[in-house]
């Protein structure tokens, strides 16, 4: 474990070596979260050739994420990274030309597989089925980034620099797609103005189990939100909640 403490004072536990299933990969909760008492890591899956420097790479990017989050791209040194990782500032320069290439890199491996899982949505057939696999897999995949929702609760809260072009680049483009889907259901009991609203809540309610729930629900049900089962509660519960989001409405007598 590395010593860096997220924001509540608990460590952070040392995700390894792991990496994201890959986008689509059907959800097995089973097969994919072996847990300890306090923490958790994903369950390699088959794994893929890599260079040497693959490791050391994700390595990086796990300890970036994680010190980004906790203290921002501004309050974040190269040096603070390298030493936390192990090497060399020089070392690190060899993988990422620089602390905001080093950001934008954490930024892609975070949010791009949740626009691609929502754009392969808009073009599956629209049924309950698909809807629970695609929000399975959202959640399996922030369990392996869990201080991603953190980082970007940070530079919102914090008015970061990087705050104008994390929204740009990122958040609009999948707000954009969930809005874009939320168009193809006629019977949607929502109208129209109402479309970014109801992302922007959903967006809030998967995140905020990543930002609030060890504050919020470490208590009141005794679990770790990030473990196995704390996982899994949150994906039955969100699968709920769209479908009552998606209701449509009941036509007056």
């Amino acid at each position: 474990m590395y010593p860096v403490r997220d924001p509540i004072g608990r460590g952070v536990p040392d995700l390894g070596q792991a990496t994201p299933a890959p986008v689509g990969y059907p959800l097995d909760i089973e097969a994919a979260f072996a847990v300890n008492e306090r923490s958790f890591t994903m369950c390699a899956t088959p794994p893929t050739p890599t260079t040497a420097a693959g490791p050391t790479r994700e390595r990086i990017l796990d300890v970036a994420e994680a010190l980004f989050a906790e203290r921002g791209l501004a309050g974040t040194s190269v040096r603070d990274i390298s030493t936390h990782v192990g090497v060399t500032p020089a070392s690190l320069y060899n993988h990422f030309s620089g602390k905001q290439a080093l950001y934008e890199a954490v930024l892609d491996r975070g949010i791009r597989p949740l626009r691609e899982l929502m754009e392969q949505l808009a073009h599956r057939e629209q049924t309950v089925d698909a809807a629970d696999e695609i929000i399975g897999a959202i959640v399996q995949h922030l369990g392996q980034h869990p201080r991603l929702p953190r980082l970007i609760q940070h530079e919102a809260l914090t008015g970061g620099t990087q705050l104008s072009r994390l929204a740009r680049a990122w958040i609009r483009p999948l707000m954009a797609v969930g809005i874009a889907e939320m168009k193809r259901r006629p019977e949607s009991p929502w109208e129209p103005e109402e479309f970014p609203l109801v992302i922007a809540a959903w967006a809030q309610l998967v995140f905020g189990h990543f930002t609030l729930g060890s504050l919020l629900l470490d208590e009141t049900l005794d679990e770790d939100p990030l473990s196995r089962p704390g996982l899994e509660r949150q994906i039955r519960f969100l699968r709920k909640v769209a479908r009552v989001l998606m209701q449509p409405e009941e036509t007056p007598r």
